[in-house]
């Protein structure tokens, strides 16, 4: 029996779709990657049509590429090893016009090509601290003088007279925190053991002041006082819980670049 018109049409235009290329993605205009090995501190230079990382290290390059908190990627396990020791000198150039969104892409582009990354996506159990909304509602000032997008949140945090202090100024730089950034740059001080998730829904930059007794020997809070102060002085609610999270997992990447 032969295949009628529309079933053959059908048929054609299938074979069509699967036949087609995948959508190439987009490319740095020019893309410079060395090594660098050298004691100098990571660094960045922005201008419109151009990015310059000096000694960035391998997580700062994978999360150029997918903007996600480091609890978010499965690592391979050498990537922390050399952090400190190696890093990467990436100098990009790209139009003007370019997203940030499409500036990712690239990234991924750079991440693929030359140090031969793969990656798949995975639904996972993890235990974390979810942030919300406390029944008071928040309590979050909003930021008088909101920093440019950095590479990563800015803050202080000494401790003096027995007390904590947590800030989103950093010296005399520009103040102002998404609240996302706060999540991350708490993360960042090692106080919890689990990282916190950000589901409250609040969006915008604010100006964030955090106190809270610290511990003897009078370097850092224990967690439940941080949590304490979360909760009284920004009015966010930390609660530890199981929730499914979409992990990003390398399951290739080369610790070496190819050549320019």
């Amino acid at each position: 029996m032969g295949i009628s018109r529309p079933a053959s049409l059908a048929f054609a235009l299938a074979a069509a779709v699967f036949a087609q290329p995948e959508t190439p993605r987009p490319q740095f205009d020019a893309a410079s990657v060395k090594v660098n090995e050298s004691a100098d501190r990571p660094s960045t230079r922005y201008d419109p049509i151009r990015v310059d990382l000096h000694k960035a290290s391998m997580k700062h390059l994978v999360r150029r590429a997918w903007p996600l908190p480091d609890y978010q990627i499965v690592w391979p396990s050498w990537v922390d090893g050399q952090r400190g020791a190696r890093g990467y000198d990436c100098s990009v150039t790209f139009p003007r016009d370019t997203t940030a969104e499409r500036l990712n892409l690239m990234f991924q582009d750079l991440m693929i090509t030359r140090f031969g990354l793969a990656m798949h996506w995975e639904s996972r159990e993890f235990k974390a601290y979810e942030v919300t909304v406390s029944e008071q509602g928040p309590k979050l000032k909003e930021a008088r003088n909101p920093a440019p997008p950095t590479d990563f949140p800015k803050y202080t945090a000494r401790t003096e007279a027995g007390l904590w202090h947590f800030s989103s100024q950093l010296g005399g730089s520009p103040s102002g925190l998404t609240l996302a950034g706060v999540l991350e740059a708490l993360d960042a001080t090692h106080i919890l053991d689990r990282p916190l998730i950000n589901a409250t829904g609040l969006q915008g930059y604010f100006d964030v002041e955090l106190v809270a007794p610290a511990e003897d020997p009078g370097t850092r809070p224990a967690a439940s006082e941080l949590i304490k102060a979360l909760e009284k002085q920004l009015g966010l609610k930390v609660k530890l819980k199981t929730l499914p999270l979409r992990m990003l997992v390398i399951d290739g990447l080369e610790r070496m670049p190819t050549e320019n």
